[in-house]
């Protein structure tokens, strides 16, 4: 275990306390909601901010390994995809965010995921990409927004909107990247020819 790895399994631990206060806030409602949204909407972003910092320090102190690899965009999955569902509670959020949204943002982690646990099956490293570092950033900063919305400020309310069909176009862009970067990796010399 190495600093870059503990501090992917502490956003995890974050995640679960983000969602924890979401559900207090949904039960909660317009008597308390808003002030527990508000930390849940810190947690929030220190959590998707960390996910910088870790990838950050394991290339800096050269300690990347398979498990980071595979834990932490694993662990910004479950975050994204976890706040997004969570959110889906809230009315304010449903007027902005459709269902069927959040329903491929997930199976594109779904898909991600196997195709990445694939190609890595083979020996080859698979680590995020550009577009899904990007997809990651407009996700993040769409649901940090839609999460002020619920707190009572419509002050974001313009980003969350843009927010979601950028985040829906990176998504798709991305994984269908994923798709065609695995299919070359895997047909050249090092992978199976499959």
């Amino acid at each position: 275990m190495n600093l870059p790895n503990a501090i992917t399994l502490s956003r995890l631990v974050l995640t679960g306390v983000c969602f924890a206060l979401l559900e207090w806030a949904f039960a909660a409602g317009s008597d308390g909601g808003p002030a527990v949204v508000w930390w849940a909407f810190g947690l929030f972003v220190f959590a998707a901010a960390t996910d910088y910092v870790d990838g950050w320090l394991a290339r800096k102190l050269g300690q990347v390994t398979k498990f980071g690899r595979v834990v932490d965009p694993f662990v910004d999955k479950v975050l994204v995809c976890g706040v997004l569902i969570e959110l889906l509670q809230f009315d304010a959020v449903r007027e902005v965010l459709p269902f069927w949204v959040v329903v491929l943002i997930v199976a594109r982690e779904f898909l991600v995921t196997a195709v990445r646990g694939l190609v890595e099956s083979e020996g080859i490293p698979f680590p995020a990409d550009r577009l899904g570092k990007w997809k990651m950033v407009a996700q993040s900063v769409t649901a940090g927004a839609l999460l002020t919305l619920i707190a009572g400020t419509e002050f974001w309310s313009g980003v969350a909107r843009a927010g979601v069909w950028v985040s829906l176009a990176l998504t798709v862009v991305s994984a269908l990247n994923y798709c065609w970067v695995a299919r070359r990796l895997l047909s050249g010399p090092a992978g199976t020819g499959a």
